[in-house]
C-alpha cells in the first residue's frame, strides 16, 4: 500500500504532530482522484490536505542545515552548474569519522542572506543534485566537471551524455562497501527542483541514505532569476522557467550543435512523440526547454533587453537534513534509471518535450495532453541509454521505496502503473500557489505528493512499469518535464556486511 503525502506550505512552521496511522490510499480510490484531477483548469485545483511534514518524522533523528555558496543573478540569468565542495558541520564530521551516517530526510529551499525564503517568482529552482560524502571525492568530481556548460554533465558524444551524470556518479560512489571496497556518498535530487519544496522525501524504516564518513556536500543548481523590474502581483508565473530560446543561441545545423556544443541530451523521443511532431524531439523545431539554458545565458533577447542594467540579486540554496546513526538493520536506498515519459525500452529519452496548445473553442476543462510510456523499473544503467545492463540478473529482486512525480508548470498528475496487471502505483499530484507569498506564489507549482510504501513493493528488475502524464493544455509550453524520482533497495546483503 502506498502512503500518499501531500506538500505542505508552511514549510518552516512547526511541524504537527505525526500520526501514527497510514494515509493508506487504495488504487482505485486514487485513480477516482485522478479522474476528478483531469477536468481540472490548470490554475483552479483544489486545496490538497496538509502534508507529513519534514523532519520529525522517524525517532531519534537529529538535523543538521548547509547554505550553499552565494549565486549571484541579474533578471534572466541561468546559473546551471556545480559548486566546490562544501563542508559539512565539524562536530558532525568528527563524529562520523569512523561510523556511517543514515539520513532519513531532506529538504531544499531558496533563501536570501538574512535566511528569509526567496519566492518563486524573484528565484525560480529548476532543478538540483546534491552528493554527500568524502571531501577528496567530491573535490575530485568538482574539478572534473566545474567548466561543464549544463551543470556537470559529460559532452562525449560518442557516449550519450545524460541529465543525471552527476546523479549516476554519486550513485556509483553509493554502491555496497562490499561491492566497491571503498566509502559510500550518498545522493538526492536529479530532476527535482521547486516543484518539491513543499514535498516529503521521508523514508519509511528502515530504510536510509547511507554515507560513510560524511565530509562535505557538493551541490548541482540549475537557477533562474524571474525577478522582472516591471513584475506586479497578479501577473502569475514567470515564463523564463520554460527557457526559451532567444535569438543569441547559436544552432548549427551541420554539426548539430547549440552554442558550440552537441544538446544535451541528444534529441530522443519516443514513436509517440515522433509521430505527432513534437517540437522538443527536434533540433529544427526546438524552441525552447533545458537545451537553451545552460550556464551563464540570458533567457531574454539581449538585442532588445539591455542587461547590463539590471539589478544583481543573491541568492543560496538551504539543504537541511534529517539523520540517524547507521543501525544493524538499516538498508541502503538508491535511484532507478526510470521513469521518464519520454522514453520507451528501447528509446533512452529526451527529457522534455512541449505541450501544444489545444484546439480553439475547446472548453478550457477539456483541454487535457496526455501521454504514456513503458519501461523496466531498473535494467536501463541511466535514463538516456538505449540498451538495457547486460551485467546484472533481471530477476534480481528490488524493492521500491519511495516515489515522487517531476512535472511542470500545467502538470494535471502521474501516475505509475504496473503494466501488466494494471494496478496503480502511485499518483502524484501537484499543488500550486494562489498567494504572493514564498511557498505559495500564484500559478507556480510549489508542491507534489508523494508515494511512501511501507511495506516496499517486490518487483524484478525487469518489470516493466507504465508511466502516463497529463498536463492541461489551455496554453502551450515548451521543455515540461515528466520525470518519476525515486527510491528502491537492493536486496538485504548479509548482517555481517550490513553493520560493517
Amino acid at each position: 500500500a502506498a502512503t500518499l503525502h501531500w506538500p505542505l506550505l508552511g514549510f518552516f512552521a512547526a511541524p504537527p504532530p505525526r500520526s501514527e496511522k497510514k494515509n493508506t490510499i487504495s488504487p482505485s480510490a486514487m485513480a477516482d482522484r485522478s479522474s476528478a484531477l483531469l477536468v481540472a483548469f490548470l490554475l483552479v485545483v483544489g486545496t490538497l490536505p496538509e502534508a507529513l511534514a519534514v523532519g520529525g518524522g522517524r525517532q531519534g533523528t537529529r538535523t543538521f542545515s548547509v547554505l550553499s555558496r552565494p549565486i549571484y543573478l541579474k533578471y534572466g540569468e541561468v546559473h546551471n552548474t556545480i559548486q566546490d565542495p562544501i563542508r559539512l558541520p565539524e562536530d558532525l564530521v568528527r563524529e562520523f569519522a569512523s561510523k556511517p551516517m543514515a539520513i532519513v530526510d531532506y529538504s531544499v529551499d531558496i533563501v536570501d542572506k538574512e535566511g528569509t525564503r526567496v519566492p518563486l517568482y524573484d528565484g525560480y529552482n529548476h532543478h538540483y543534485a546534491l552528493g554527500i560524502g568524502g571531501y577528496e571525492a567530491l573535490n575530485w568530481y568538482y574539478k572534473k566537471h566545474k567548466n561543464d556548460p549544463y551543470g556537470g554533465y559529460e559532452l562525449n558524444a560518442t557516449q550519450v551524455p545524460t541529465m543525471r551524470t552527476f546523479m549516476d556518479d554519486m550513485r556509483a560512489l553509493s554502491l555496497d562497501v562490499s561491492r566497491r571496497g571503498r566509502r559510500r556518498a550518498a545522493n538526492f535530487g536529479g530532476g527535482s527542483g521547486a516543484e518539491e519544496r513543499g514535498t516529503s522525501h521521508l523514508l519509511p524504516a528502515p530504510f536510509a541514505h547511507v554515507v560513510d564518513k560524511p565530509e562535505a556536500l557538493i551541490p548541482l543548481i540549475h537557477l533562474i532569476n524571474t525577478k522582472a523590474p516591471d513584475r506586479r502581483p497578479g501577473d502569475g508565473y514567470s515564463k523564463l522557467l520554460e527557457c526559451p530560446c532567444t535569438p543569441q543561441r547559436r544552432f548549427d545545423e551541420s554539426t548539430g550543435h547549440i552554442d558550440g556544443k552537441p544538446p544535451v541530451p541528444p534529441f530522443s523521443c519516443n514513436s509517440k512523440f515522433e509521430d505527432e511532431g513534437n517540437p522538443s524531439c527536434s533540433f529544427d523545431a526546438y524552441e525552447g526547454g533545458f537545451r537553451c539554458c545552460e550556464h551563464g545565458v540570458f533567457l531574454l533577447d539581449t538585442s532588445v533587453h539591455d542587461v547590463s542594467k539590471e539589478e544583481t540579486t543573491e541568492f543560496f540554496f538551504k539543504f537541511d537534513f534529517e539523520f540517524l546513526e547507521l543501525e544493524p538493520e538499516t538498508r541502503q536506498v538508491r535511484p532507478p534509471a526510470c521513469c521518464d515519459v519520454t522514453s520507451n525500452r528501447t528509446v533512452g529519452g529526451n527529457i522534455e518535450f512541449d505541450v501544444p496548445a489545444c484546439s480553439e473553442g475547446v472548453d478550457p476543462e477539456d483541454c487535457v495532453y496526455e501521454m504514456s510510456s513503458s519501461q523496466t523499473i531498473d535494467m536501463m544503467p541511466n535514463y538516456h541509454h538505449k540498451t538495457e545492463h547486460l551485467d546484472v540478473d533481471p530477476k534480481e529482486v528490488v524493492e521500491l521505496v519511495y516515489a515522487v512525480g517531476h512535472l511542470h508548470v500545467g502538470g494535471l498528475s502521474l501516475d505509475l502503473y504496473d503494466d501488466d496487471s494494471g494496478e496503480l502505483l502511485c499518483h502524484s499530484v501537484p499543488k500550486y500557489g494562489a498567494t504572493e507569498a514564498a511557498g505559495d506564489e500564484e500559478g507556480y507549482v510549489v508542491g507534489m505528493s508523494s508515494c511512501t510504501f511501507d511495506p516496499p513493493i517486490k518487483m524484478t528488475r525487469d518489470t516493466v512499469v507504465r508511466t502516463v502524464s497529463r498536463y492541461n493544455n489551455t496554453v502551450g509550453h515548451h521543455g515540461v518535464m515528466a520525470l518519476w524520482l525515486m527510491q528502491v533497495s537492493d536486496p538485504a546483503p548479509t548482517p555481517s556486511i550490513q553493520a560493517s
